[in-house]
């Protein structure tokens, strides 16, 4: 038998016997001091290691107290020390087992030292641990305390903060205010090229594919993180099952979306920002039209304040519409862009040629903030933003009422239950249903992971219902003939009009706070998956933003057409991310998993299909 180190402060471990060249019984007890912290942790932190004809065996001393104790109280030469850790260890069973029974567990320095923060389970447990340690310190017991029972001050606590856990309704709510965009606005007019009737139909389908396929990308998540493989978003799913190209097309779909995105946001922010002006410059001079658009026209005995940029001839309803007729003459003439005419207002103020240039002055310093955690604060401003538009939406359905006659049969007025057209409307919805590509995110806090398809389909049931009280609504109380709805409903609405200047400042200061969160993530997709880094220097950072933003003001001017943006953005990102992507993996899993069957294969290649046709068709309908 040894005896310990006597120095103080140290943390006791035996050495083996067969690294030390002794036997069991004299084989020395080991500091720190003199071994690595990492043959410490092999041997067991704070046990005692000992050959038998069995094997090793491992045993806490019998001094062990509290596991709150102090170190120090574990030392022999350390007054007030509760135990003695340099207790004789026998290879003999019997002379062990015998020490034992002389030695009742009660003299021991027990639950009855241990700290006041130590549970009394774990007291209990502690003790019986000791108890049985004594009686049978053999190799062959199975009543050895376990290597990983160590005190609470060898372990060191990070200050990290813990991430809180989120309810249903708040995973419901982000789900919902992350699909909630600028699809928005276009509904309407999604709605006039589907067909009233058929309208509902495509949306109903499309939401039901939609959260399908969203479903598969969180099952496919769970499955792996089951399987003990470290997933952190979707593209790392696609790396797993289709190699670095599968990650590389979903790279490169998401920032597709967002490119698309930001095309829009650029469009739309223009439009706001010069029929804010416009609004000013009527306000000031008196003014009521700035561009020779007409704003008023009377149905019947009421005058309605809208606009309809292409007008079309209305005649006389025999069936007993209304007369429309056609509003008095401009009291501004239309200007003259051939010849020079034009006030200064509008040759400095032009929706096209100046305004999308004079947002590279206000938004380009923002998007090279390295950083976004500011503008993450204004989140709350995009569901304020959606509950005005479903507000002014309300307030002008109580102000003009329902203007819809199916038994109409004339050209202007007619309401269409179905038109080829249908498929613009698909593709809108391609991206107003999206979230595949952040859905993983969304769902990873979520305190009952189990209800995550249930919150799913909830947040798909209520955005569902956001674009029909926005879109069939708008388009049932447009007081006009329907093919005069714009692809921007507040593009209908004069520029003086005060709810409508209202709306449009909402968005434009809640676009303004989103766009260079847009930035960033695009640039830290690309530049992570191109670089390794989000951000590897300033040039090639000013270069994506030059480059970004130099497109989009392209579009902006040559071709603001958000509907038309909105569907072949969706159609081709949703063609990877919504129609592909999810279901070729589930079948690639089943494939793996040895549970592919026909019947699993036929509707998931339906869907891939679905998606193909979704893109093409979007090329049959470019004059829209």
């Amino acid at each position: 038998m040894s005896q310990p180190s006597s120095e103080r402060q140290q943390l006791l471990i035996a050495g083996k016997q067969r690294s030390s060249g002794r036997s069991g019984a004299d084989a020395p007890l080991l500091s720190p001091s003199s071994s690595s912290l990492a043959s410490a942790g092999r041997a067991g932190s704070f046990a005692r290691t000992y050959e038998t004809e069995r094997g090793t065996a491992v045993r806490l001393p019998i001094g062990y107290g509290s596991v709150n104790a102090p170190a120090s109280s574990y030392l022999p030469d350390q007054p007030g020390a509760s135990g003695s850790p340099a207790e004789a260890i026998v290879p003999d069973g019997q002379q062990s087992r015998s020490r034992a029974r002389s030695e009742p567990p009660s003299a021991e320095p027990g639950p009855s030292s241990a700290s006041p923060a130590v549970s009394e389970a774990t007291s209990a447990m502690l003790s019986r641990y000791k108890y049985y340690s004594r009686i049978a310190p053999g190799a062959d017991s199975q009543l050895l305390m376990p290597h990983h029972v160590v005190p609470p001050q060898f372990l060191l606590i990070l200050p990290f903060k813990q991430i809180s856990k989120q309810s249903s309704i708040i995973t419901i709510f982000s789900i919902w205010n992350t699909m909630m965009g600028t699809s928005l606005l276009s509904m309407p007019w999604a709605v006039k090229e589907a067909g009233f009737a058929t309208s509902l139909v495509v949306l109903l389908i499309m939401t039901g594919i939609t959260f399908y396929t969203a479903y598969l990308v969180l099952r496919s998540y769970s499955n792996l993180g089951r399987s003990g493989v470290r997933v952190s978003e979707f593209s790392d799913v696609c790396k797993f099952y289709l190699g670095r190209y599968g990650e590389l097309v979903s790279v490169l779909f998401s920032a597709v979306a967002l490119l698309g995105a930001i095309i829009v946001y650029w469009v739309l922010l223009s439009n706001f920002l010069y029929q804010g002006g416009c609004f000013i410059h009527s306000q000031l001079y008196n003014v009521t039209e700035i561009d020779g658009t007409p704003n008023e026209f009377r149905v019947g005995n009421r005058t309605f304040h809208v606009l309809c940029p292409n007008y079309p001839p209305l005649p006389v309803q025999p069936t007993g519409l209304p007369n429309v007729t056609t509003p008095p003459p401009a009291t501004v003439a239309p200007p003259d862009f051939r010849n020079g005419t034009e006030p200064l207002f509008q040759r400095l103020w032009s929706k096209t040629e100046t305004v999308p240039f004079y947002l590279v002055l206000l938004l380009f310093p923002l998007v090279c903030i390295k950083s976004p955690g500011f503008f993450s604060k204004f989140n709350a401003l995009g569901t304020v933003t959606v509950v005005f538009v479903l507000v002014f939406v309300a307030v002008k359905a109580a102000q003009w009422g329902f203007h819809l006659d199916f038994s109409a049969t004339d050209a202007a007025n007619v309401i269409r239950q179905l038109r080829p057209s249908f498929a613009l409307m698909t593709g809108v919805l391609s991206l107003a249903l999206f979230c595949h590509n952040a859905v993983i995110t969304l769902t990873r806090n979520q305190l009952r992971p189990e209800n995550n398809t249930r919150d799913l389909l909830i947040a798909y049931v209520c955005v569902s219902i956001t674009y029909i009280i926005v879109g069939l609504v708008f388009y049932a109380v447009y007081p006009l003939a329907k093919d005069c709805i714009e692809q921007n409903l507040l593009d209908n609405i004069p520029s003086a009009d005060v709810l409508a200047f209202t709306a449009r400042i909402f968005l434009f200061v809640q676009m303004v706070t989103v766009f260079p969160l847009l930035m960033y993530i695009l640039r830290a997709q690309l530049m992570h998956y191109l670089f390794h880094s989000v951000y590897p220097s300033w040039v090639h950072v000013s270069v994506l933003h030059v480059s970004v933003m130099g497109v989009a003001i392209v579009v902006a001017v040559f071709y603001p057409n958000i509907g038309n943006i909105l569907r072949f953005s969706g159609a081709l990102c949703g063609l990877a991310y919504i129609f592909t992507l999810p279901p070729l993996i589930t079948l690639l899993e089943a494939r793996m998993n040895g549970t592919l069957t026909v019947g699993r294969l036929v509707p998931h290649c339906c869907i891939i299909l679905i998606g193909l046709a979704n893109f093409a068709s979007q090329f049959f309908f470019l004059n829209k």
